[in-house]
């Protein structure tokens, strides 16, 4: 990634602090579902109940 690419994705990503996280659930549907995150350079941090389907789909993959 070139610098240019890089300094315009963490300007984007400074402007905002919600996302959709995007997942495929175990019985292979889709599971969209908003969620607030910070990020340490191109970093990612987001929050979930540790008991949400979210959770459990993203541990099992």
């Amino acid at each position: 990634m070139n610098d240019e690419t890089r300094e315009k994705i963490l300007a984007l990503l400074d402007q905002h602090r919600i996302m959709t996280l995007a997942t495929a659930r175990l019985d292979g549907w889709p599971q969209a579902t908003t969620v607030g995150y910070v990020n340490d350079g191109l970093t990612l941090y987001f929050l979930c109940a540790a008991n949400s389907q979210k959770a459990g789909t993203i541990a099992s993959h």
